[in-house]
């Protein structure tokens, strides 16, 4: 009988083990009191905040630029770097400055002054000569340069203004200010302070109060920001960051390149929450000089309205950048088929063939291009290569055609027999093979070569002789 009866050791495991368990029923049940306790501490001070529709009068929307961008309200600019959005804001300041009239339905402007925030551009060499050449009133532009503060030790200093804590200090300037109709921030992403920019609740969040100050105080704030690099068809997913940009706002802007005249810039409407929707407009940046000489640029837009919608331009746009990346890409890989080349030499040639450095970039991933750097320190050098089997082919290419593909590998270069390519390709490809891991092996550690390739010894291998 005594056989059925649990030992000792099993007693004392299962008793430990319960005891364990009443105190994680004792931790939770504590929590549970604890968060219910905190939540009606909570409940005076977070009631919801209502009021009845009746109470409410209606208001029409007050238009900085009718129909596209809305006074007390959030608008969004985004475009890719070199698009022309800083000349923009320029020319919407100039305007509202001046009370002048907007482009294409020649609508007179609201009147008022203007606040930049402006993370990227000089205000002396950038700002101010855009503001000059689109005609603006300078006495009426308030560029903040940063937050004068107080360290913790009390010296006075200054710092960049971060959206999430200086609010109350954008607050006082307008009201010293006291007439501004407008405040442009380029771009957004610079004053986020610790916000994540990819996480749609801190957008939110941050935003929120920003809109409520615009609509406090009448004021139109124009928002500026990027569109992703991986910007696809779909107009309102392609602005850089959370989605919380776009939702924020009240409209949203694309500025795109045409994709048929890459000198013509397009504003396209994105979203339009206030207002029946609008065609786009066209635009060329025009280089020009303002007093001393100073250059600059400017808006010239054109006289009529344009149809295409933002998702079109999108897809046109992303077709052409294709075709210039695919056409980049075959000119690189006949550049690499004859051996490796470095990295400057590269970047001359394209310069020289028409492509952009950022077009080749964008090339080499596509064709998997391989990059080793030639020896250490200040004299090394980068080297772009194809990849084995792409170098493969072109060797057989070559050889077929009685060409010399090695001479970039000095006393290893020889010549392919033609006739022996035809007749056996894959001995070819073989031999090719040996050759290229024989040529990497010595470039990435020449003085540890007969480690590192197992065809070298004390005599050399058959390809380098080294």
């Amino acid at each position: 009988m005594s056989d059925h009866l649990p030992d000792r050791a099993f007693i004392e495991a299962t008793t430990a083990a319960l005891i364990r368990q009443q105190e994680r029923e004792r931790r939770h049940s504590e929590a549970n009191d604890l968060r219910r306790s905190q939540q009606d501490e909570d409940r005076p001070r977070s009631m919801l905040i209502s009021r009845r529709a009746d109470a409410i009068a209606p208001e029409p929307i007050d238009w900085l630029w009718p129909g596209r961008i809305a006074r007390g309200k959030i608008t969004v600019v985004a475009g890719h770097p070199g698009t022309g959005k800083s000349q923009i804001t320029s020319a919407i300041v100039a305007t509202v400055t001046r009370a002048g009239r907007w482009p294409v339905d020649g609508t007179r402007a609201s009147d008022g002054c203007a606040v930049i925030l402006s993370a990227e551009d000089d205000a002396a060499n950038t700002i101010v000569p855009r503001l000059t050449a689109a005609g603006a009133d300078l006495s009426r532009v308030h560029i903040v340069d940063a937050i004068r503060a107080i360290a913790s030790d009390g010296t006075p200093g200054k710092r960049g203004v971060d959206l999430g804590r200086d609010i109350a200090a954008l607050e006082t300037l307008l009201e010293t200010i006291g007439d501004v109709a407008v405040v442009v921030i380029d771009p957004i992403t610079a004053y986020l302070g610790r916000t994540d920019s990819h996480v749609n609740a801190e957008v939110r969040g941050l935003l929120m109060p920003l809109a409520e100050l615009g609509e406090r105080f009448h004021v139109a704030i124009i928002a500026v920001t990027h569109l992703s690099k991986s910007a696809g068809s779909e107009a309102l997913l392609a602005v850089s960051g959370s989605l919380g940009f776009v939702a924020a706002a009240r409209s949203a802007y694309l500025v795109v390149k045409d994709a048929s005249d890459p000198a013509r810039r397009l504003w396209l409407p994105a979203k339009n929450n206030l207002a029946a929707d609008m065609a786009g407009l066209s635009y060329r940046l025009e280089s020009c000089e303002i007093a001393n000489g100073i250059a600059t640029s400017r808006v010239e837009w054109e006289p009529e309205p344009v149809t295409i919608t933002a998702d079109d331009a999108l897809v046109a746009r992303a077709s052409d950048e294709g075709t210039e990346r695919d056409a980049a890409a075959q000119w690189l890989r006949e550049l690499l088929s004859v051996g490796p080349v470095f990295a400057r030499e590269v970047q001359a040639d394209a310069k020289s063939a028409g492509y952009s450095w950022a077009t080749i970039r964008r090339a080499k991933d596509v064709i998997g291009v391989q990059v080793k750097r030639d020896g250490f320190g200040k004299g090394g050098a980068w080297r772009w290569m194809l990849p084995a089997i792409d170098a493969h082919r072109n060797v057989l290419d070559a050889r077929q055609k009685s060409m010399s593909t090695y001479a970039l590998y000095g006393d290893g270069e020889r010549l392919w027999d033609a006739k022996a390519a035809h007749s056996d390709p894959q001995g070819a490809i073989d031999a090719h093979v040996e050759f290229i891991e024989c040529i990497d092996a010595h470039s990435s550690a020449p003085e540890q070569v007969e480690q590192v390739c197992a065809r070298c010894d004390g005599e050399g291998c058959k390809w380098c002789k080294s």
